[in-house]
């Protein structure tokens, strides 16, 4: 019985943190590129009992005791956990907004030939001196977040305060305070494969010489949530620029203008949410059951002793 509490206790637990992880995918519903975690539920490992010393064998001197043969009781569960939530990298829908420094991320690209997932991500990063640093690879950060702003330096950012990188993983510079002939400001143009223009003297000129840093990640279950939207890659391919290579021409595409919305499903969401809620106050009455049989068990044993 007392065992059965225990198991319960563990159900109660990790619904709560599944409920958790589904009220923060509704709370994001609207932030822009948000991908939304799946608790994964795992079972504690079951025990196999056995009852030992079933038969006490004869007691003769000079020779040890024999016990019996153990007899199979059965498998014992011992409850379940939530190890981890896990983002799911699905492509959200994507809305017009025509502000220019709004940008969407098209992302089609297919598995490698090992049938590994590969994902694109904007990469951005927290530099000291933007003007001269050049992101390392320890300090590259990636987000599908494309709802950026122009700080007072000139350079693009995100909503959290990271330098939007280009391909040679330096910051983007906009505009310039000292240079005001070189200000792209609402000019700017942000093209499909992610190479940048601005206007000035009437004429399209580069912003420049390097297009957007989008970073290819293979296997990006290796991603590791920082925040709400920013992510940090412990895997062992190290991410590329996806302009790198040819063959993913026509699989990707960048779209100014718009944004990717969340990838959260509401109505399946609040359905989860029922479904946990659900479980929880099954798991909740098993406690109140075996506690109320508890009671009546240490009442009858106080009036056996009396």
């Amino acid at each position: 019985m007392i065992r059965g509490l225990y198991t319960a206790t563990s159900g109660m637990l990790s619904l709560q943190r599944k409920q958790d992880s589904l009220t923060n995918n509704l709370a994001n519903i609207n932030t822009p590129g948000y991908k939304q975690d799946v608790g994964v539920m795992r079972s504690f490992p079951e025990q196999l009992l056995a009852r030992i010393r079933d038969q006490e064998g004869p007691d003769i001197q000079g020779l040890p005791q024999m016990g019996g043969q153990a007899a199979l009781i059965g498998r014992l569960h011992t409850g379940v956990y939530m190890s981890e939530a896990l983002p799911v990298f699905r492509q959200g829908d994507i809305a017009e907004t025509h502000d220019p420094y709004d940008v969407a991320l098209l992302d089609n690209i297919q598995p490698d030939e090992e049938g590994n997932e590969r994902r694109l991500f904007f990469g951005v990063a927290r530099l000291n001196d933007p003007a001269n640093d050049t992101a390392e690879p320890e300090q590259l950060r990636y987000t599908r977040n494309g709802n950026w702003s122009v700080n007072a330096d000139g350079y693009l950012v995100t909503p959290d305060g990271y330098y939007v990188l280009n391909a040679q993983n330096q910051a983007i510079r906009v505009n310039d305070p000292d240079l005001p002939e070189n200000n792209a400001g609402h000019t700017l143009e942000i093209n499909q494969d992610g190479s940048m223009t601005y206007l000035r003297d009437g004429e399209r000129v580069a912003l420049g010489d390097q297009p957007l840093g989008i970073k290819m990640i293979t296997n990006p279950q290796q991603l590791v949530r920082e925040g709400t939207n920013i992510f940090r890659y412990e895997g062992d391919v190290e991410p590329v620029n996806v302009t790198e290579d040819p063959e993913n021409v026509g699989f990707y595409g960048v779209k100014q203008g718009w944004l990717e919305r969340s990838n959260v499903d509401p109505s399946q969401t609040m359905t989860d949410m029922l479904t946990v809620l659900r479980a929880y106050e099954a798991n909740q009455r098993i406690i109140t059951t075996l506690d109320g049989t508890l009671e009546k068990a240490a009442n009858e044993i106080g009036r056996v002793n009396g």
